[in-house]
């Protein structure tokens, strides 16, 4: 969260720079509260490959946000990008981000995006339920051989996240393309556990710090490294790895707030 509208507020009002940062740290807590209200109602079941409850395993919220960010571009004053998992893999993650009160007549926006191999639901307080129509991620190898210690991978996955670059593809045609850029720390580490050894997920942003889309890295223990991406945009997005082209989505911006594996819409309150 931007702690410079609070400042010249606070200083406006002839509170001391000194009391400043105490006012902002409350400001954010505050916000952090009414973003985990919302948040923790929230219930994502897993659905398997048919469509139906078959399991109707619920997946774990993580009890704090993976990111906090602000976005000036999009008049974003806070957000919160919130992680559910499922034997330690991630398997859906929901952007909750609250607006300058000017620009909608609703403040706040969530983002869901699924990050599961297989089909998810998910059912809020306030909002209509979302259903996936396809996986979230779709694995692909990697042929880097995973280095023996945790702290050795991290810098390995550093390493390859290097490697991937992002565009945003602005207009219909693909003409106009703005660069992402990979957020420099991992928004997210897996802990290893009976069914995953590592992993990460790191977050590529084509505005400040807001990101637009994510790159998974997953480490089965008798496996090797593996990798999705997953947008979370409709405008046009392409994704490459060395170079070469290995994800790429239409530019969809104003035509629907639902697709097949992500969401975005105003909450009823």
């Amino acid at each position: 969260m931007s702690a410079v509208p609070i400042l010249i507020t606070m200083l406006c009002l002839g509170q001391s720079p000194a009391d400043v940062p105490k006012s902002a740290a409350a400001a954010s807590e505050v916000s952090l509260a009414a973003m985990r209200q919302r948040v923790e109602p929230t219930r994502i079941t897993l659905l398997g490959m048919d469509g139906e409850k078959s399991a109707g395993k619920e997946a774990r919220l993580v009890e704090a946000p993976i990111f906090r960010y602000s976005d000036e571009l999009r008049e974003i004053e806070d957000a919160g990008m919130w992680l559910w998992t499922d034997r330690g893999r991630p398997v859906a993650v929901m952007k909750v981000e609250r607006y300058k009160t000017s620009r909608f007549p609703t403040q706040w926006l969530y983002c869901f995006v699924s990050l599961s191999p297989e089909l998810v639901r998910a059912e809020w307080a306030d909002a209509s339920p979302f259903q996936a129509k396809q996986p979230g991620v779709k694995w692909q190898e990697l042929a880097d051989k995973p280095a023996s210690t945790r702290a050795a991978r991290l810098v390995q996955l550093r390493e390859m996240a290097r490697r991937f670059s992002g565009e945003i593809l602005v207009d219909k045609q693909g003409r106009n393309r703005l660069q992402m850029r990979l957020l420099s720390r991992p928004l997210y580490r897996l802990d290893e556990t009976r069914d995953v050894l590592d992993g990460a997920v790191f977050g590529f942003t084509g505005a400040g710090t807001n990101p637009d889309a994510l790159l998974l890295f997953d480490l089965a223990p008798a496996g090797g490294w593996r990798f999705s991406v997953a947008g979370i945009t409709a405008d046009g997005l392409r994704v490459k790895l060395d170079g070469r082209v290995i994800q790429e989505q239409p530019n969809l911006a104003g035509e629907q707030r639902v697709f097949d594996t992500w969401c975005y819409f105003r909450p009823t309150k």
